[in-house]
């Protein structure tokens, strides 16, 4: 062989090494920060500390859609709190000799995945959330309860929110392309039987799966420029085309509901449950807040792998009521 050449492939072959070399330090330094991240400390206490790994965990186990989202950090300063409310329950049903056995995290885990949730946990994880459960269960929530008696003076106290308007079932077809909607329509016209079947295959709109329904609306529940054409249409006509932001629109009602008065027996449930909610998570507050002056915890915001924000610095209602009580459903 070439001596030049040789000499060339082995000069090639170095820079090569080191370049691999030099890789494998960038990659294996990422992977000690991240490790290092992990591994810091965000709650401690009483002789307890916890990580990011921790949090991450129970993030990804409660609220796993919230997990997967990216650079969102209000909400996950929200389950932050959460999380060291949890931690302060923890710490409690821990001193209270809260025991849960294996069978009973089985059990959880198994219900969990019935409705859906196919997912990889540590059983300590599990145990845990069921011992403040059982704490909760035992010094909050057992002797809440809502009466019948209750129930029915809410009712009259409440006519005005349970007098409903008329109401429509209605069903949509969306699509972008206007032309493309006449002659959908012209088809539904000679065929208005076939609606659900078309709005299944041609509706771009989120209900498109289901037939195109939309559900129940009174007036009031629409866009002005739908309700007026809806709420004119006779069942089962097929409307005017109707722009909107998102596209254009075809619609049809297959039923209509006189304006009534819903009956106490027809509500009482939806009452009771309502009621039993909000003193369920009001039972829960006050004994959080008590829990708070007793437990000892420090929080360490500057270490978690996020850019912790206040809860009064611009999150809304709507992106923390989901989850900013903890758990003040003892069923679950």
């Amino acid at each position: 062989m070439n001596k030049k050449l040789v000499f060339i492939f082995i000069i090639a072959a170095f820079f090569a090494q080191c370049k691999n070399s030099s890789a494998n330090r960038k990659t294996k330094e990422t992977v000690d920060q991240a490790t290092t991240a992990e591994n810091k400390v965000v709650i401690a206490i009483g002789s307890i500390s916890l990580t990011n790994r921790e949090l991450k965990n129970f993030i990804k186990f409660q609220y796993a859609d919230i997990f997967e989202q990216k650079n969102n950090d209000k909400l996950l300063s929200r389950l932050f709190d959460v999380f060291s409310e949890q931690q302060i329950l923890l710490f409690k049903a821990e001193q209270a000799n809260i025991q849960v056995s294996e069978s009973e995290a089985a059990a959880y885990l198994q219900e969990t995945q019935t409705r859906g949730r196919d997912l990889v946990v540590d059983a300590p994880l599990i145990r845990n959330m069921l011992k403040v459960q059982k704490y909760l269960l035992t010094n909050v929530y057992k002797d809440i309860a809502v009466s019948d008696a209750e129930v029915a003076q809410f009712y009259e106290s409440h006519l005005a929110d349970f007098r409903k308007t008329e109401e429509i079932h209605l069903f949509q077809i969306m699509v972008k392309d206007r032309e493309k909607l006449l002659k959908i329509r012209q088809e539904l016209l000679n065929q208005p039987s076939r609606f659900e079947e078309i709005a299944s295959r041609e509706s771009i709109s989120s209900e498109a799966a289901n037939g195109g329904v939309m559900g129940f609306f009174e007036k009031g529940m629409l866009p002005q420029e739908m309700e007026g054409v809806v709420f004119s249409l006779k069942v089962n006509e097929i409307s005017p085309i109707v722009e909107s932001p998102y596209g254009f629109h075809l619609f049809k009602i297959t039923q209509k509901r006189k304006a009534r008065m819903l009956l106490l027996a027809a509500v009482k449930d939806e009452i009771k449950n309502k009621m039993l909610s909000a003193r369920l998570a009001a039972a829960y507050q006050d004994f959080l807040t008590r829990l708070k002056t007793e437990v000892p915890m420090q929080l360490n915001y500057g270490n978690l792998y996020f850019s912790y924000i206040k809860s009064d610095s611009g999150v809304s209602e709507n992106e923390t009521k989901n989850f900013s009580d903890g758990d003040p459903n003892p069923n679950h």
